[in-house]
């Protein structure tokens, strides 16, 4: 007969064998699972840094157009104003040439100023001068006078703080995209921004009183229509997200939030929409 000691340390060993195997193989799907977490970070990362080339891209061609429109072609414009002020007033008194002349110049003035208003939106330079509020607050002016959408612009904060110039530009776009998407699909009267920067938390808020929408149903279209991939891909360069507060006839209330500072809903308190 076996002694009953022989038995127990057999036992012993075998549980311990045991309990290394079950712990061994739990550190080795705990590894596989950090180092799947990994592969998937440095994907993100990649597709982010990816993104963020590829705007920086897009900002670098908008500034090269705005450029070549304010020197050359704008240029072009001012000379032949200049040229065909001198040829009107050779004109004398001919009725019928001071109207077309008179025509001709209307024609010119309008183009010289379709030509700057474009080369501005390409590249605000009221952002790069004097910061995301006063960016926003003339984006919003321009937008009231030219649509019959009434936008109202609030914030609080420091208006001497500037966030880094990249942060600013990707903001400033979204707030345009959202904006921008009221006037062509909501149907909206009334659009509010309301910005929030240091002291207080970092936040950006545009709501709308228009006819909203079924974000769902929105995402699954291939061709979205509302530039939110854009959206979304600009706020990850900066370490942001956007969360969407919609439904079909309750119109649209769009919050933005940054990595470093989260939205507060007192400091946010968007102005009704009437």
């Amino acid at each position: 007969m076996e002694s009953p000691y022989i038995v127990i340390v057999g036992t012993g060993i075998m549980l311990i064998m045991a309990l290394f195997i079950v712990l061994f193989v739990m550190y080795y799907q705990r590894k596989q699972i950090e180092q799947q977490m990994r592969v998937k970070d440095m994907e993100a990362e990649f597709q982010r840094k990816l993104l963020e080339v590829s705007m920086a891209s897009t900002e670098a061609e908008r500034r090269r157009i705005a450029q070549d429109l304010h020197d050359d072609i704008g240029a072009l414009l001012s000379v032949t104003k200049l040229t065909f002020n001198a040829l009107y007033g050779q004109l004398g008194s001919k009725d019928q040439a001071e109207r077309l002349a008179q025509q001709v110049r209307e024609a010119l003035d309008e183009t010289i100023s379709h030509v700057r208003r474009i080369s501005r939106e390409l590249v605000p330079t009221t952002l790069e001068r004097f910061g995301l509020p006063a960016a926003l607050q003339e984006f919003a002016a321009k937008s009231n006078s030219n649509n019959a959408l009434r936008v109202t612009f609030g914030y609080c904060g420091d208006e001497n703080c500037r966030l880094d110039s990249k942060t600013e530009l990707m903001l400033y776009r979204v707030a345009q995209e959202l904006i921008n998407n009221a006037m062509k699909h909501s149907g909206a009267k009334n659009v509010h921004v309301q910005l929030s920067l240091p002291p207080h938390d970092f936040g950006m808020v545009i709501e709308d009183n228009g006819q909203g929408f079924n974000l769902e149903n929105v995402r699954l279209r291939p061709s979205p229509g509302l530039g939110l991939d854009s959206i979304e891909g600009r706020l990850r360069i900066i370490h942001g997200k956007i969360q969407y507060e919609t439904a079909p006839e309750k119109g649209c209330r769009a919050i933005v939030e940054l990595k470093n500072g989260l939205v507060s809903d007192k400091s946010l308190a968007a102005e009704k929409v009437r």
